[in-house]
């Protein structure tokens, strides 16, 4: 390949034979499958990933995502399963292997241990003929995936492991959304970086207590003015007695009441304020609550949880959290 539209063809014949692959393969999956993430949720011990090579390699990465989506899950390294790391197995785990060839001979102590101790096996192989297809619970076969690319790579893992990929991810969002899992569950098993912060709902970031700056709905313009000012969040709120309803003034209500009364001095919260600010729940996440002021135009965005006043987020101290 000498020019770059010859480079780039080449890639994009890698891209198509791998799709190719994957589309070969979704059709082909059956019951075995489900069945396979039946057994997997109603396991009461872990998930145990294992498998030589590049499939090795796939199913740490499958094990991250099952680990990620709160379904308990180790890798047992098979070249140390002799050595002792069997013991780890318990009789209430479920073991995953991969193999493409489903022949490997490392695997023939885990097959004799996990027969001994009753322990159940869920196979992925493209081979029904294999010692893996013999020995497992579950099998999930998928058909014989031609390597991308010419003649020369046909022995290098390439459609194979994308394939592999796919059903360990299938596996995992499958069993996850049986078990009615939510994205708020994913942001407590990553609480830092990003994706922590993206997940974290608004509870964790509300103000409460004596820095909600209360005022009655009696109170003056003055009093507005500089209860606005000494709490800096741009408001006040009232709340009603009888009712326990919470009304609000932002400052932007108080630019537009100078505009229009004169006689700013008798003017009192019960005047200006919204009898029926925002509000959003406490579970809403942070960039959701973020798209929600900017919406509607607003800097601060008061929090419930069931009906009842939990206390209020503003818009820069979300954009902060966030780093935005």
């Amino acid at each position: 390949m000498k020019t770059e539209k010859q480079i780039l063809n080449f890639a994009k014949k890698i891209f198509k034979e791998e799709i190719i692959a994957l589309n070969k393969v979704q059709k082909n999956l059956n019951n075995n499958f489900s069945k396979a993430v039946n057994l997997i949720y109603n396991t009461k011990g872990n998930i145990v990933f294992t498998g030589v090579g590049k499939s090795k390699l796939i199913l740490e990465k499958t094990c991250g995502t099952f680990s990620s989506l709160g379904i308990p899950s180790y890798v047992l390294d098979i070249n140390q399963a002799s050595h002792g790391s069997l013991g780890n197995l318990q009789k209430n785990d479920t073991i995953i292997i991969a193999s493409n060839s489903g022949n490997t001979t490392e695997l023939n102590a885990i097959f004799k241990y996990a027969k001994k101790h009753k322990i159940k096996i869920i196979g992925i192989s493209s081979n029904a003929k294999s010692q893996l297809f013999k020995n497992s619970y579950i099998n999930i076969i998928y058909s014989k995936i031609k390597e991308a690319g010419d003649k020369n790579f046909s022995l290098v893992p390439t459609s194979s492991t994308t394939v592999l990929t796919c059903i360990g991810d299938a596996l995992a969002v499958t069993v996850a959304k049986k078990k009615n899992f939510k994205i708020s569950k994913f942001g407590e098993h990553h609480p830092h970086g990003s994706i922590g912060k993206s997940l974290t709902p608004i509870k964790e970031l509300l103000i409460t207590g004596n820095k909600i700056p209360f005022i009655k709905n009696d109170a003056l313009f003055s009093e507005i003015l500089s209860t606005i000012s000494s709490k800096r969040l741009g408001c006040v709120l009232i709340k009603n007695k009888n009712s326990k309803k919470i009304s609000i003034i932002t400052d932007g209500d108080t630019a537009r009441a100078a505009r229009k009364f004169k006689n700013l001095h008798k003017i009192k919260a019960k005047d200006i304020m919204t009898k029926s600010p925002s509000f959003t729940d406490e579970m809403t996440l942070a960039p959701d609550a973020l798209n929600i002021m900017n919406k509607k135009r607003i800097n601060v965005l008061l929090v419930k949880s069931k009906n009842k006043f939990k206390g209020l987020v503003s818009i820069h101290s979300i954009l902060e959290f966030l780093g935005k």
